[in-house]
Formats: C-alpha cells, structure tokens, sequence
C-alpha cells in the first residue's frame, strides 16, 4: 500500500512540478509583455505631449499677431470711413487703400503661419496612429502567446 502511495505521489510529482514551473515562466512572460505595453503607452504620451506643447505655442503667437494686425486694420478702416466725405480729394484715400492691402498681406502670412502649425498637428496625429496600431498588434500577440499554452495545458489536465 505505501509503495502504491509513493509511485502515486511521483506520477503526481512528475506532473505538477513542470506544471508550476511552466507556469512562472508564463506569468514572469505575462509580466513582461504587461510592462512592454505600459513602457509604450509612456512614449506615446510624452511624444504627444511634447508635439501638443510647440504646437499650441506657435497658434498663441500666431493669433497674437493676428490680433495685432486687425486692430490696425480696425484703424485703418475707421480713417478711410471719416475720409470718405466726398468734398475731400481722392489721394489720401488711395494712400489708405494700400495700407489697408499691406495689412491683409501680413495676415495673409499669419495665416500661413497657422497652416503650418495645424500640419504639425496632423503628423503628431499621425503618429499617434501609428503608436496605436503597434501597440493593438502587441495586445493581439500578447493574446496569442496565452491562447496557446492555456490550450496546452487543458489537455494535460486529468478532468
């Protein structure tokens, strides 16, 4: 009877211990695959952050400017409407005329100014997609390498 016990227990032995050790290994692979994702997501936040920063820095100063050049279309456009009596001569008004195109040329540049800025955010946008498809095809793998032990290990088991 107890040698019956003792080879019983061996079989047992012989079963579970490289069932626990397969499974340390698979939780020390989960824990790394856990940490790869987080390391990422870490990335992809300052990436985006920093993107994010420089970019709203250049729409500030661009909108500064721009605030700039319509208040002095703004008095530009208050000078033409007092000039604008018809017993007074026609050169002054030209005078003011192109003022007033010069000002829309300088906005025409903080315009484009803007536009860069918004390209910019359109490649950190980029970006961001891409770091989010790395990071669903890392979960895809990270599911793909637990399926296939799990199913290893159900057809082990005795029930």
């Amino acid at each position: 009877m107890l040698r019956q016990m003792e080879r019983s227990s061996r079989r047992w032995e012989k079963m579970v211990f490289p069932t626990l050790v397969a499974f340390i290994l698979l939780a020390g692979y989960g824990f790394f695959l856990v940490y790869s994702v987080t390391r990422d997501m870490s990335i992809i936040a300052q990436t985006i952050e920093v993107d994010f920063r420089q970019d709203v820095v250049h729409i500030r100063d661009d909108i500064s400017v721009m605030t700039g050049q319509v208040e002095m279309m703004q008095k530009t456009m208050a000078a033409i409407s007092v000039k604008m009596d018809p017993l007074q001569e026609f050169g002054p008004l030209l005078a003011e005329i192109k003022e007033l195109d010069d000002s829309v040329g300088r906005i025409s540049s903080s315009v484009d100014n803007m536009d860069q800025s918004v390209v910019g955010m359109n490649n950190s946008m980029n970006s961001l997609d891409d770091s989010m498809y790395y990071m669903g095809r890392d979960v895809g793998d990270m599911n793909d390498s637990f399926s296939s032990p799990t199913k290893m290990f159900k057809r082990m088991m005795p029930w």
